[in-house]
């Protein structure tokens, strides 16, 4: 892991943080990048699983577990200054903008990007939460 740096979607900090849960305190979370939107995302998929989905039911116990680890995280911010840059690449990917703007940042950062959105995988070559684990973690610990 120490080679690579991360950049980490809303999807895939979610899945780490849920369904992976027990790999987050392998993880040296200075090789790890979040843009400044990822905390809305984060917000919205909190509210989403409290309010709609009914998955937890202490949303201010998760919500203060999740903001712990994301104090610890890297964040990349401004990329409103790359508005052109990222739109032309959410038209030439067919990506939504925050899509585009997680794949701008990739590249332009030299990070490796881990989600768990199919069209990110597919057309942003990022790598699953799955992947992740298996290449940069279970070998180095």
């Amino acid at each position: 892991m120490k080679d690579n740096n991360f950049l980490f979607d809303a999807s895939a900090l979610h899945k780490l943080l849920t369904v992976y849960k027990d790999y987050t305190n392998k993880i040296d979370y200075n090789y790890i990048y979040i843009l400044d939107l990822t905390f809305y995302e984060i917000g919205n998929t909190i509210w989403k699983d409290y309010y709609l989905l009914k998955r937890i039911t202490d949303f201010t116990e998760t919500s203060e577990v999740i903001y712990e680890i994301l104090k610890e995280l890297n964040i990349i911010e401004n990329l409103s200054l790359s508005f052109i840059e990222i739109i032309k690449i959410a038209i030439e990917k067919n990506l939504t903008y925050y899509d585009a703007s997680y794949v701008y940042a990739s590249k332009n950062f030299g990070l490796i990007l881990v989600s768990e959105d199919k069209d990110l995988i597919e057309k942003g070559n990022a790598i699953s939460v799955k992947e992740f684990i298996e290449k940069y973690l279970k070998n180095n610990n």
